[in-house]
């Protein structure tokens, strides 16, 4: 948070000069930035950004003329369903691909699949999306490529359309964010995947006549998992970068675009709070992979010492 305090007060320029008329005086001027707290020193500036964010006091916008916990509030579970499905579905499809990819180490599949997948995830995320929307919209017709909603619809809002028009809208940015985000598990899985192989507990379930697929995805899956659920936290931040991109590209009303327009319109307390805000869903990601460790490895018992 100090970073932050920092490199956000680095900028040239800040949101008070949008607010000043040419035909202010300086007296006005100052007035507003009195009101603002710019007027006082720096560090003063800092002691009173760390104590209002231990209190919960996310203070005003002065572009929105807002609250900054009701903007947050409003935008973030916009985020959290388009990131959290993100996650989940390249979670779901990094691993099984990179589970197949170690089983047929040395393969043709291994080596196509394994070298498509490197293109794939050197490229940047913006022109992934404006590929995707120049294939599915403009040339198929298929998906919107911008809102959440919507915008003048020509049916009844009810509970059932709400959830299909709202999921037709975030194919596209979905897509977009899976298409790169699913590469990296399966990075991490593959050559885990590699070496498990070759342990002597997999060699006797082969023993024991289970069938290839039951050894692979019983026994030596499982246990190339548990590192791949430490590399997805570490993907989390590469996907975070990914859906404030995805949100700006596709106008999806979420975290990502109240970040860059807080940014760009230099204003503060916006800026600090959704910032704020994304590191506690990367916490709270953490604590769910802790969990998720209890179940791949029964051995990790929680408040039990080793």
């Amino acid at each position: 948070m100090s970073l932050l305090f920092v490199l956000l007060r680095s900028m040239p320029g800040s949101f008070v000069s949008s607010m000043i008329d040419p035909g202010m005086t300086a007296e006005q001027v100052e007035r507003i930035r009195q009101e603002w707290g710019l007027n006082e020193p720096l560090w003063k500036q800092y002691v009173n950004f760390m104590v209002n964010y231990q209190t919960g006091n996310f203070g005003r916008s002065p572009t929105n003329n807002a609250q900054v916990w009701d903007l947050v509030i409003r935008r973030m579970p916009r985020t959290i369903v388009l990131f959290g499905s993100t996650f989940l579905v390249g979670f779901v499809i990094g691993p099984l691909v990179g589970m197949y990819l170690g089983w047929w180490r040395g393969s043709t599949k291994d080596k196509g699949i394994f070298s498509t997948s490197l293109f794939v995830y050197s490229m940047p995320a913006f022109w992934i999306s404006w590929l995707f929307i120049w294939v599915f919209n403009y040339e198929l017709g298929w998906l919107p490529s911008a809102y959440m909603f919507t915008q003048f619809p020509e049916f009844e809002w009810t509970a059932f359309t709400i959830m299909r028009d709202v999921l037709y809208h975030m194919a596209l940015p979905m897509m977009s964010l899976v298409f790169i985000g699913w590469v990296g598990s399966m990075l991490i899985m593959r050559p885990t995947m590699n070496n498990v192989t070759d342990e002597g507990y997999v060699f006797l379930a082969r023993a024991k006549g289970l069938s290839e697929r039951t050894v692979m995805i019983k026994h030596a899956a499982r246990n190339a998992l548990i590192p791949v659920v430490t590399g997805a936290i570490i993907s989390l931040a590469f996907l975070i970068d990914g859906s404030i991109i995805i949100e700006n590209v596709f106008n999806w009303p979420g975290m990502g675009q109240l970040i860059v327009d807080a940014v760009l319109n230099r204003d503060f307390p916006v800026a600090q709070a959704t910032f704020f805000m994304i590191a506690v869903l990367v916490v709270i990601m953490r604590l769910f992979t802790d969990v998720v460790y209890t179940y791949l490895d029964p051995r990790i018992k929680f408040g039990e010492e080793s």
